[in-house]
């Protein structure tokens, strides 16, 4: 039994039907679930004046999962996910099963570096590249983005 909460995924959104469940939690969490990356969406500059002026239309609020200690066994699961996920599809994410409060994200960024990218492009292909580390255990990290208007219980 783990001392800190065991995080689940249920995927598709909609209708959950499927079950991520975490044999073990996440490593170097940001804090209390709720505390997460936020970015500001919109223009910055600064004025004749030398003051700042900030355009601010929306800030979106993303959650950094480091995947350090996956047992090798739980590979498949994940990469069904990650087969789901990487084509843009929602998913809900409950930072403790055992709790009641989930969010809905879509996967930001998944770790990987991907081969076809055109560095001329302005479009980023996401690409999930997990390692095996020690002990048969597998390696990655996941960006996820909360949806703005998602489905989410606190």
């Amino acid at each position: 039994m783990s001392l800190y909460p065991i995080p689940q995924i249920q995927y598709p959104a909609a209708s959950p039907t499927t079950t991520l469940s975490f044999t073990l939690p996440p490593i170097k969490k940001a804090g209390p679930y709720g505390v997460a990356d936020q970015e500001l969406c919109g223009g910055v500059s600064l004025t004749l004046s030398g003051k700042k002026q900030v355009m601010w239309q929306r800030t979106d609020t993303f959650l950094h999962l480091i995947m350090d200690d996956v047992p090798w066994a739980d590979m498949p699961a994940w990469q069904a996910f990650i087969d789901y996920a990487l084509q843009g599809n929602t998913f809900l994410y409950w930072p403790d099963v055992a709790g009641t409060a989930y969010d809905e994200y879509w996967l930001e960024d998944s770790g990987g570096s991907a081969r076809n990218q055109d560095s001329n492009s302005s479009v980023q292909l996401d690409a999930w590249n997990p390692v095996m580390g020690d002990r048969m255990h597998g390696r990655f990290e996941l960006v996820l983005r909360l949806v703005p208007g998602g489905m989410h219980h606190t």
